[in-house]
């Protein structure tokens, strides 16, 4: 696989590999394309896979100061517009799932189906309580930040925390000491169950089955948009967290090959 990390749209870091229908990827927040590294080669396969950096993130550019939601959200679409040729596939993770449903609310007849994976776009999750530690400093010895990543990545985002020197946690820092923007600007709005309805598009849902972000609870957030959006294939996958594309990689890559290819 060829994924040439360095390419620029519009300005905004993609890393794109394979050919055929375009197949567009929005990370969560705190992340880069890298919360899709174990799912870009397998996509590739059958799709030009079109993985951002969303401004703020990764190796793209700064937002500037004053930027709204709605801006940041037509900057995101004008620059897939830009990247793709035509019709084009989407799936966004966490704030990239809200992301993308505000996206594909804009495009509309330009998207050809959407996956949203863990997404956010449910409001702000009052009352939710996640113990993370505080992560040491940049200047702070590696190996003490190395112990809280991890830790934290087993609270926040799979379902139990790596080893210290597993490499996903040193991944993690780099995308932690890389964000510039504050995400919860777009996935903490109560957008999605009023976009839902309103795409053209088909959709699906992947949730992991032990996601704590989804507040109050998986199931409860599935009946919300099963409710919504009646046709939308919702899937629940099981021995996994909040980035299930990582933690169960083979079953979400087949999740999405299976829908969209069809």
């Amino acid at each position: 696989m060829n994924v040439r990390a360095q390419q620029k749209v519009s300005g905004i870091a993609a890393h794109i590999a394979g050919t055929g229908s375009d197949l567009v990827l929005f990370h969560g927040g705190v992340g880069s394309w890298t919360h899709w590294i174990r799912n870009v080669e397998p996509l590739a396969r059958y799709f030009r896979v079109v993985a951002f950096d969303l401004p703020g993130y990764g190796e793209s550019p700064d937002v500037p100061a004053g930027t709204t939601p709605d801006r940041y959200i037509a900057w995101v679409a004008e620059t897939a517009v830009a990247a793709t040729s035509g019709r084009f596939h989407l799936c966004g993770f966490s704030f990239g799932g809200a992301l993308a449903g505000r996206v594909a609310m804009r495009l509309a007849d330009r998207i050809e189906r959407l996956s949203l994976v863990g997404p956010g776009g449910f409001g702000l999750p009052t009352g939710r309580v996640i113990p993370m530690q505080k992560l040491p400093g940049r200047d702070a010895d590696v190996d003490s930040r190395r112990r809280v990543a991890a830790s934290n990545l087993g609270q926040w985002m799979l379902s139990k925390a790596p080893r210290a020197d597993d490499p996903i946690v040193d991944m993690q820092l780099a995308n932690i000491d890389r964000t510039r923007f504050n995400s919860r600007s777009i996935s903490h709005r109560a957008t999605l169950l009023a976009d839902l309805p309103l795409i053209a598009a088909p959709v699906q849902i992947v949730w992991g089955v032990a996601d704590k972000v989804a507040y109050p609870s998986v199931q409860s957030r599935a009946d919300d948009c099963r409710a919504v959006r009646s046709d939308a294939q919702i899937t629940v996958v099981p021995d996994g967290g909040h980035w299930i594309q990582y933690e169960q990689a083979d079953a979400v890559n087949r999740l999405l090959l299976n829908f969209h290819c069809a």
